[in-house]
């Protein structure tokens, strides 16, 4: 039989003792459920070099939306049909004529496609991008309203004019 010292007993010592040093906790990394999705460009060939100051970076505040570009100081109100690939950074990236790649400098992006702004509001946006190809699945990525989401499919066949 064996011996207990305080609550130790003299077979089980060493373990014991470990079982002091050691934290009786673990830490575990809360992660949003998923990892990201990254969407790589199809056509390397389309992300030609251009002035990376032409290309605007949209900000919400409430429901309005507004853009700013390169180094000019003041937001535009978006009123238009733009191109756009939320990036790897976090930030969206639009333009009204440039391409995917061309926004995206050809890297992987977490979304991309088309988006529809009317004096500053949102009307419609879709995974329209050729080039990156993003699925329907992944359309929280983009970080935009989602009931404002219309597949690339859809916006073809007028249901984005539709009512909801």
């Amino acid at each position: 039989m064996a011996r207990t010292i305080g609550s130790i007993s003299k077979d089980n010592g060493a373990a014991a003792a470990r079982r002091l040093i050691e934290p009786s906790f673990v830490v575990q990394l809360r992660l949003k459920a998923g990892s990201p999705k990254y969407y790589v460009n199809l056509n390397p060939a389309a992300g030609v070099p251009v002035d990376r100051d032409e290309i605007f970076q949209l900000h919400t505040f409430f429901d309005h939306y507004r853009i700013t570009r390169g180094k000019q100081h003041g937001q535009l109100a978006a009123n238009s049909k733009y191109v756009f690939c939320r990036i790897t950074t976090g930030a969206l990236l639009l333009h009204p004529t440039y391409r995917h790649p061309v926004i995206a400098a050809g890297r992987p992006v977490l979304y991309a496609g088309e988006i529809y702004f009317d004096h500053g509001t949102l009307k419609w946006w879709s995974n329209g991008s050729g080039n990156y190809r993003p699925d329907a699945g992944h359309a929280a990525q983009a970080e935009l309203p989602l009931d404002r989401f219309y597949t690339y499919q859809d916006v073809l066949k007028g249901r984005h004019k539709e009512k909801r």
